[in-house]
Formats: C-alpha cells, sequence, structure tokens
C-alpha cells in the first residue's frame, strides 16, 4: 500500500515564501523538511480524507492495516461476484463492520479481525460458485410430531397462507425463547427448521457438519405466513436440503 499525496504544512510553507530574499536550493530545501515533518497517511479501500471515526483513522494511519483493508475489499467482491445470494454476502459483511471491526480499541485488533475475515472470505471463495447436488438431499426432516403441531396451533397466531418454499441459505444451530434449534440464514431472512426435540441424533449430527458460515445449501419446504404477517417454516412439510457433502 503506497501513500497518499502528502500536502505540507501551510504555516511551513507561509513561512518559508516570506522569506524571499533566501537562496532558492536553500527554499527547496526548506520545503523538503515540511514534507518530511508531516504525518504519513495511508489509503484504504475507503476515502481516507473523509475518515471520521476512529476505527477508520486507525486504519488510515497504520500501513499493515491499510494492506489488509484492501486485501479484504477486493477478496469480499470477488466472493460477492460469484455468492448465490448477494444479499446474504452483503449481510455478512455488514455484522462483521458492526462487531468485531467496529468494536476494536487498538490497531492489534484490528489486524485480528482484518485477518479471520480474510480467511473466512477465502475459505467462501473456494466454495463457490454454488452448486448443490439435487438428486440427493443430504438430510430429509419429516414433518414435527402430531401433538406438538396441535399444541403450537393451539397457542400461536391463525396462519393465513401456505406457499412452496425453496431457500439458498447457511444453517446455523441458535436458541430462542422455546429452546435449542437449527435455522436458515439468508441476508435477513432467518426461518427456524426444527427444534432439537424433533430431532433424532443422527439428524442432529447431519446438520452440525453442515452448519458452517461458508457453506451454502438449499432448502425446499413449505413456508407460511401468520396473521400477524410473520413467516415460518411450516412444522407440517417435510424440509430436505440439498448441498455439498460435508
Amino acid at each position: 500500500m503506497g501513500s497518499g499525496p502528502v500536502t505540507p504544512s501551510i504555516d511551513c510553507l507561509t513561512w518559508i515564501l516570506r522569506k524571499t530574499n533566501m537562496k532558492t536550493t536553500i527554499t527547496f530545501s526548506l520545503a523538503a523538511a515540511c514534507l518530511v515533518l508531516i504525518p504519513t497517511v495511508h489509503s484504504a479501500s475507503f476515502d481516507c480524507a473523509k475518515a471520521k471515526t476512529k476505527v477508520d483513522k486507525l486504519v488510515c494511519g497504520d500501513p499493515t492495516l491499510s494492506d489488509l483493508d484492501d486485501k479484504l475489499s477486493a477478496l469480499y467482491n470477488k466472493v460477492l461476484a460469484q455468492s448465490p445470494v448477494p444479499e446474504d454476502t452483503k449481510q455478512q459483511q455488514r455484522e462483521w463492520v458492526k462487531d468485531p471491526r467496529n468494536l476494536c480499541k487498538n490497531a492489534d485488533c484490528l489486524e485480528r479481525a482484518y485477518t479471520n475475515r480474510i480467511s473466512d472470505l477465502q475459505e467462501q471463495l473456494e466454495k463457490l460458485p454454488f452448486k448443490p447436488v439435487l438428486d440427493k438431499p443430504l438430510i430429509v426432516l419429516p414433518s414435527s410430531p402430531a401433538e406438538d403441531r396441535d399444541a403450537a396451533a393451539k397457542i400461536g397466531p391463525a396462519i393465513v397462507k401456505k406457499e412452496p418454499l425453496e431457500l439458498i441459505g447457511r444453517v446455523s444451530e441458535g436458541h430462542d425463547v422455546a429452546g435449542a434449534n437449527f435455522g436458515i440464514n439468508s441476508g435477513k431472512r432467518y426461518y427456524v427448521i426444527r427444534y432439537a426435540w424433533d430431532l433424532t441424533d443422527e439428524q442432529k449430527e447431519t446438520l452440525n457438519k453442515i452448519e458452517d458460515p461458508n457453506q451454502y445449501v438449499l432448502l425446499k419446504a413449505q413456508l407460511v405466513t401468520y396473521k400477524d404477517g410473520s413467516k415460518a417454516i411450516d412444522q407440517d412439510s417435510i424440509v430436505q436440503i440439498f448441498g455439498q457433502s460435508p
């Protein structure tokens, strides 16, 4: 990463220009000295002249961080161009910027954040373009037990619509007020696939194997829309997940 254009100190140059009786060679020497005294500002993937936050200023003022920022930006654009869900790639980047990048207080923390993110993007790039194996799903989850569906229907909002769902995203394990579950992330969309108590140990093991923030899968199921406008995977439906063998 090279240095950006350097603007000499106004006070320093003004003092030199006022010394009009000095020899030209001396004047040039003094001007060069002014440039040496000015801190170097390193360029990054963003305009350092407009850097306002402490984190941005740390990146612009550190050649190692500036290089990492440039490398990450180039790699991110490659992943974005090949991503099956560009909005999901953008969302992952936004989450990384928010935490851990913008929570860092010093250069060491930023270097770790950038290095880890670059590693994740390199791994993701190796797995793209996304080509799921459609002749055989990685896992097939039957509908939830009837007693669980009946109990949920009694306490939940009324269903107003059912429709087929095909969604490319990333499987993740989570936990909410109802308990541990596996869900699918795709951009800003997140749906619970099944709760832990509805799964066999073998099914949990398979889901754990494909739970990878850099691995995309294709999920086929049925989507329900509730009266309050919320949406979820229909617990009455069979769920099929396609992808590359873990």
